[in-house]
């Protein structure tokens, strides 16, 4: 295969324009088949510029976009894999008779990705390793500005990609000499490796903290970190005691640029250090990361890769200091919730639209629960289905063994089934099926995801909201006991059961004492580290809390605490 200068020299065939048939690409160029990456994000009036081929549901002419979520495809084009036909050799040449150069599928290369060196370079081969291979030259469904002759993407490659083929070279191998890998980014320099010695404190004195950025993004920041949208985040302690939050940082999240960023909470600092670089597979959407330590050694790092199909795994065990080369462990979904390891020692990671991915060799090998992807299910409580009804459901384990999730609720037709309560998911059997309910919570929609967690002191707690986002205005709020009576609080709560979750005595607004209002949306990420403490992240802050604090009368909003 080419090396990537090889492939640009190629390409350009001595142009220096964005293109090799210049700044823009003719009339029909890209083609862009059913819904992929979301259409209106870029082209909200409907009318795509005039080098984008999209094709009309069901018919072979370009249109004005559409409503239909897929795209009937003729028969020749179904043939073609399922993303219509991408016949070869029908596009413009380049000056030297290249084909394809620009779209249709992209092209391997033969360099590792790093970044660029300043300076000059002979027949540069790129970096001596690294996580990803260099592709070139962009796919179809795609903006027009990934398939520039200069442009780079890269992907992992034991991970076959629809989107990708090959052009073979035919020479002598180049002689340039490969650069070292990259600098590991700021959130893997100067990490200890020492294992402390905790003293926790006592675990019957109330304890809170919060809220704190831990997103330190500079305003105006448009890469390798982004300040428009940073979402999705997933957070643990590691072994040396840091906290590590992990998340996804883009220009908008059904874009190619979005990639994993990290924070780090070093042991004993009081804020978080700067956003970061975490993982990126350049033009691929790498999407809902999420972070765990298994108890013992080992971090594992799992992301969708959502253009591309392949869910992947890394895994470390210096801190996160270095990482193994990412496997592919399942073929298309969302990771809905961080994993938990059972009482057997299986790990089981919730799935969006489907049900469980489960490992029970210690995460060396993975297989899927359940329903693969969300079918035609009658989802109503009091039945039952192979799959998790709603998104985004974190999962606990119960006593008797079975696991309990409560998951997010988007339809409003669905929700109205649900009383517009948050549904309740019981597995017996690993995930296979489950049976559906209602629990006692204020449903929650978009921008809202509950984070759930077995304590290490028994109970099991819930973190949620009280109203949807999208009703904000029109809030209803929750009812909440405090040291004055009972009050109104509005946003983000933590709620405790006793007993399996059956019932919820306890519940705090999780908002300083005196305030009744909290933290409205967010995707929440939580888990407990070894001093019995509660760490808690939105899509922006960082709280912590002890089980203590959430069975604390606060005092009632808007009146005297009695004895002052």
């Amino acid at each position: 295969m080419p090396t990537e200068a090889e492939w640009e020299y190629a390409c350009r065939a001595g142009t220096k324009t964005l293109f090799h048939m210049g700044d823009t690409l003719p009339d029909g160029h890209q083609k862009w088949f059913g819904n992929d990456n979301f259409r209106a994000v870029y082209f909200p009036d409907g009318t795509m510029p005039r080098e984008y081929d999209w094709r009309v549901p069901g018919k072979g002419t370009t249109g004005r976009q559409g409503n239909g979520i897929g795209m009937k495809k003729t028969d020749d084009e179904s043939r073609a894999g399922g993303t219509g036909s991408l016949k070869v050799g029908v596009k413009t040449p380049n000056a030297w008779g290249l084909h394809d150069m620009h779209g249709n599928v992209a092209e391997w290369c033969l360099d590792w990705h790093g970044p660029y060196e300043s300076g000059p370079q002979t027949d540069p081969v790129g970096r001596a390793d690294g996580d990803c291979r260099v592709f070139r030259g962009g796919f179809h469904s795609t903006a027009a500005r990934f398939l520039r002759s200069a442009n780079r993407g890269s992907w992992v490659p034991n991970s076959p990609a629809e989107q990708i083929g090959f052009r073979i070279v035919r020479g002598e191998s180049p002689k340039g000499k490969a650069l070292p890998p990259a600098e590991p980014p700021p959130n893997a320099r100067n990490v200890s490796q020492a294992v402390p010695k905790q003293q926790p404190p006592a675990a019957n004195e109330p304890f809170f903290e919060g809220p704190k950025p831990f997103v330190r993004i500079p305003d105006g920041a448009v890469g390798p970190v982004f300040i428009s949208q940073n979402h999705s985040p997933s957070i643990t302690e590691c072994p040396n005691g840091d906290l590590l939050a992990v998340w996804f940082s883009t220009i908008g999240e059904t874009d190619l640029t979005t990639s994993n960023a990290a924070s780090r909470l070093r042991l004993g600092a009081k804020e978080w250090e700067p956003a970061s670089p975490f993982w990126d597979a350049q033009d691929v959407n790498d999407h809902a990361p999420k972070i765990w330590w298994d108890g013992d050694r080992t971090l594992y790092h799992f992301v969708e890769a959502r253009n591309h199909g392949d869910n992947l795994v890394r895994r470390s065990t210096d801190n996160g200091v270095t990482w193994t080369k990412a496997e592919a462990i399942r073929p298309r979904g969302e990771p809905a919730n961080n994993p938990i390891r059972l009482k057997d020692g299986v790990i089981a990671m919730p799935y969006d639209n489907a049900s469980l991915l489960i490992s029970r060799d210690n995460g060396r090998t993975w297989q899927s629960r359940g329903r693969d992807l969300r079918g035609t299910d009658d989802i109503r409580p009091g039945s039952s289905g192979p799959l998790i009804a709603g998104y985004h459901s974190p999962i606990v384990e119960l006593a008797d063994g079975r696991l309990l999730g409560f998951s997010r609720l988007d339809s409003v037709f669905l929700q109205a089934r649900f009383s517009r309560r948050i549904p309740s998911n019981h597995s017996a059997d690993l995930g296979e099926t489950w049976q559906w309910g209602v629990s006692e919570f204020p449903v929650v929609s978009s921008v809202q995801k509950p984070a759930m967690l077995r304590l290490k002191e028994g109970p099991i707690m819930l973190c949620s909201f009280t109203d949807q986002w999208r009703e904000w205005k029109d809030r209803a709020g929750l009812r909440f006991s405090g040291t004055g009576g009972e009050y109104t609080g509005f946003g983000l709560f933590a709620a405790v059961s006793l007993d399996e979750g059956k019932t919820w005595p306890h519940r705090r607004l999780l908002a300083p004492a005196g305030k009744p209002i909290a933290d409205g949306y967010g995707y929440l990420a939580a888990t407990e580290t070894r001093d019995g403490r509660i760490q808690l992240i939105t899509s922006q802050n960082h709280y912590s809390f002890n089980l203590a604090w959430i069975r604390e009368l606060p005092p009632t909003p808007g009146r005297p605490t009695p004895g002052n």
